[in-house]
């Protein structure tokens, strides 16, 4: 009965180990992958890039203007971006950690505008928060949905 119970002790010990690890997993890790937006306009991966993450456009519900060609960066503020398709186009740059280490934080691009927000992004396992700021204090958010 002893030798049972300090199996079963252990069994309990390691699974416990186990959850905690794989809830522990870093907010990058559970960060990267592809999402798709709420909308379901666009899917971003997020990957790294140097020490940080990125995250650009790899698909777009309407990929083409009304003359059938693919969509560029026509909002830019600068005239000779505007010609960038925006498949491919990296929106997201500098994720990092925030001060609290809870929240991933970076700078998102607005090619339907040509505006670039302060971003936060909470990745859990099947969907993310990410909440778009202007100042601090006027921000939205969405809820994204990892794809498979």
């Amino acid at each position: 009965m002893k030798l049972i119970l300090r199996l079963l002790s252990s069994i309990a010990m390691a699974t416990s180990l186990m959850l905690s690890n794989a809830s522990a997993a870093p907010i990058a890790e559970r960060a990267m992958g592809v999402w798709a937006d709420e909308e379901g306009k666009s899917n971003i991966e997020i990957a790294p890039c140097g020490d940080l993450l990125c995250g650009r456009i790899v698909w777009l519900r309407e990929p083409f203007d009304e003359a059938g060609k693919p969509k560029t960066d026509e909002n830019n503020p600068d005239m000779s971006q505007r010609n960038r398709p925006i498949i491919g186009l990296t929106i997201i740059k500098g994720l990092s950690l925030n001060e609290d280490g809870n929240l991933l934080k970076g700078l998102v691009y607005n090619a339907e505008n040509g505006k670039v927000y302060d971003i936060y992004l909470n990745p859990g396992g099947s969907t993310m928060e990410v909440e778009g700021c202007f100042a601090m204090f006027l921000c939205g958010s969405q809820t994204w949905t990892r794809v498979k």
